[in-house]
C-alpha cells in the first residue's frame, strides 16, 4: 500500500493532502520521530476531503477505498493518484518529521497486516523496509517560529536517488534503470517508500543508505535526547524563502547527504550567514550537484525537479561551506554482473586526525592534536568532502589520510568556515564534519567513537543556537568540561574568545 504528500512539508494545523495508491481498501495513521529508534504513534486521521475515494467511519475508524485502475507511471511525471484530505484527530502537530501510515483493511475496518495491526493498537513501528513502502515522510514545518534552530530535511537528495517509476538521477544497477535529468516530486519515496538498487550500507543495514531513517532520523533522535529544540523545514521551503524565514533563526542544520541544492538555496543561505547565521553541517557530499525545481516559475507549486550539472562550476559550494566533494572522495562496493548483486561494499576503517585539540569545537573531548578518532567506526565516508588546494580560509581541525581507491581520491576534514560575504562584522560561522556517516555514528551509543562524536555536535549546536555568542569562528578553546551525559543537559555558553 503506497501513497505520497501532495506538498514537501505542511503548516502546523493545516490538513494534509495525501496521494494513495489506486484500487486500495485502507486506514491512515500518523506516527512521529521522537526519542526512540522506531516511531511513535500520536494520531489517527480525520477525513475531511476526498478524490476518487470513498470514505466511511468504523467503529471509530476511517476507511478508505480509492477507486480508478492502477497504471504504470513514469518516474518523471506526476502520478496523479486519486487523493485524500485528513486532519490528525489532536488539535495539531508540533513541528517535526512524520510518518503517514498506510495500512490495508477488510470490509470491516479490521487491519490485514502485522504493521496495519500495529498501527491499529498504537504500537510503535520501525520505518525500515518493507513496512516503510506504506509510508509518506511528512514534514511539519511551524505556524511561526519557536526554536533557535532550523533543521531542513533533504527531499531533493530523496528523489535524487529513488528509482520508484523506473528512473532517477542514477544508473541503478538492481532494477535496470539510466541516469535520467528530471524526475517528479509527486511519487511515492521522498524519504520513505523509497526504491534504490545501490549498494547497502555493510555498517547499518537496517535501512537503505538514501533513507530518511539512515540519516535524519538517527540526528532528531539524538537532538531531541539532548533537549535541542528545532523547527523543521525541507530544502524546498528554503528555495522558496517563503515559509521559511531564516533570519529568524541563529543555527541552520543540514545533516546526513544534503547533495542537491538550488542556486535560491545556496543565495538564501549566504544571506543568512551575511546577516549573522551559523551554518552546521553534519553532511557530507553537501551541495554538490545542482538542481532547479522546473521552469514554470510557480513556486508555491512545485512539482519536479532538474539536475542541472553534474557538479557546481569549479566545486564553487566550497566557497558557501568551506568544503567540498570534488576534493574528497567516496566509497561505495562493486556491482557483480555475474552474481547480479553488490559485493565488497565495505571500506577501509578511516578516521579524522585532531589537528587543533585547543578549539572549542573539541571541548570536553580530551582529544589530543595527532590523535585519530573514528577510524574503528569508519566513521569518514561513505562520501567525505575535502579542503580546496587554494586556501580558502577554511580552518581544519581534523582531516584524514588519503582515501587512496576511492572515488576522487582526495582527503577529507572537518572545520570552521567564514566564507566571504562582503566581511560584515556580525557574519556568521559554518561547522562542516565533511562526511556523510556522521549521524551513523551519533545514533550509535556502542560506537567507539561515539561519546567524541556526541560531545563535538553538542559544542556546535549549543555554541551556533546560543543567542550570546558572537564570534564562534575564532580558533580559542573553552575549558573542557566533562562529556555530555546521557540526557545532554546544556552548559554554560562556551565563550569562543576565550583562551
Amino acid at each position: 500500500m503506497q501513497l505520497y504528500p501532495l506538498q514537501t512539508s505542511f503548516t502546523a494545523g493545516e490538513p494534509l493532502d495525501l496521494a494513495v495508491q489506486p484500487r486500495s481498501r485502507f486506514s491512515v495513521a500518523i506516527y512521529q520521530q521522537q526519542d526512540d529508534e522506531s516511531l511513535i504513534s500520536v494520531s489517527g486521521v480525520i477525513a475531511a476531503g476526498t478524490r476518487d475515494v470513498t470514505v466511511r467511519l468504523i467503529n471509530g475508524n476511517y476507511v478508505f477505498e480509492s477507486s480508478r485502475e492502477r497504471k504504470p507511471v513514469r518516474f518523471d511525471s506526476d502520478w496523479n493518484w486519486p487523493t485524500i484530505t485528513v486532519r490528525p484527530e489532536i488539535d495539531a502537530l508540533e513541528s517535526g518529521a512524520y510518518a503517514a501510515i498506510a495500512y490495508e483493511v477488510g470490509s470491516n475496518g479490521e487491519p490485514l497486516t502485522d504493521l496495519g495491526r500495529r498501527c491499529a493498537a498504537r504500537l510503535p513501528v520501525f520505518a525500515g523496509p518493507p513496512d516503510s513502502d506504506s509510508m509518506a515522510l511528512i514534514v511539519i514545518r511551524p505556524r511561526s517560529p519557536v526554536a533557535s534552530i532550523a533543521y531542513i530535511v533533504p527531499i531533493a537528495t530523496y528523489h535524487a536517488y529513488n528509482s520508484m517509476g523506473g528512473g532517477c538521477f542514477y544508473g541503478d544497477p538492481v532494477y535496470r534503470t539510466h541516469p535520467a535529468r528530471k524526475v517528479s516530486l509527486l511519487r511515492p519515496g521522498g524519504g520513505l517508500g523509497i526504491q534504490i538498487g545501490h549498494a547497502e550500507d555493510p555498517y547499518d543495514k537496517r535501512s537503505p543508505r538514501q533513507h530518511f531513517t539512515h540519516w535524519d532520523a538517527k540526528f532528531i533522535r539524538w537532538l531531541r535526547t539532548h533537549h535541542f529544540a528545532c523547527d523543521f523545514y525541507t530544502d524546498v521551503d528554503l528555495h522558496r524563502g517563503t515559509d521559511l524565514d531564516l533570519t529568524q533563526y541563529r543555527c541552520m542544520l543540514s545533516v546526513g547527504h544534503h547533495e542537491y541544492w538550488t542556486q535560491e538555496m545556496r543565495d538564501h543561505v549566504a544571506r543568512f550567514i551575511a546577516g549573522g547565521g551559523n551554518l552546521a553541517v553534519f553532511s557530507g557530499n553537501t551541495c554538490y550537484r545542482p538542481i532547479d525545481f522546473g521552469a514554470s516559475g510557480d513556486v508555491q507549486n512545485i512539482k519536479e525537479m532538474n539536475r542541472l550539472a553534474d557538479q557546481w562550476p569549479d566545486f564553487n559550494e566550497s566557497n558557501l561551506i568551506g568544503l567540498s566533494y570534488g576534493y574528497g572522495g567516496g566509497s561505495y562496493g562493486i556491482w557483480s554482473r555475474f552474481r547480479r548483486k553488490w559485493v565488497k561494499t565495505g571500506r577501509e576503517p578511516i578516521g579524522f586526525t585532531v589537528q587543533r585539540a585547543d578549539h572549542w569545537a573539541f571541548a570536553g573531548t580530551h582529544v589530543k592534536d595527532g590523535q585519530t578518532f573514528g577510524a574503528e567506526d569508519h566513521l569518514v565516508g561513505y562520501e567525505a568532502d575535502g579542503v580546496p588546494p587554494i586556501p580558502n580560509g577554511f580552518v581544519t581541525l581534523a582531516n584524514t589520510s588519503q582515501l587512496a581507491g576511492w572515488e576522487v581520491g582526495g582527503a577529507g576534514a572537518m572545520g570552521v568556515f567564514k566564507p566571504d560575504l562582503g566581511g560584515g562584522a556580525n557574519q556568521g560561522t559554518v561547522f562542516n564534519c565533511g562526511t556523510t556517516d556522521w549521524p551513523r555514528i551519533l545514533g550509535d551509543n556502542g560506537a567507539s567513537s561515539h561519546a567524541i562524536v556526541s560531545q563535538i555536535t553538542h559544542n556546535v549546536i549549543h555554541t551556533f543556537s546560543d543567542v550570546t555568542t558572537h564570534d564562534v569562528s575564532r580558533e580559542a578553546s573553552a575549558p573542557h568540561d566533562s562529556l555530555a551525559s546521557g540526557r545532554g543537559e546544556h552548559r554554560t555558553p562556551i565563550d569562543a574568545g576565550s583562551t
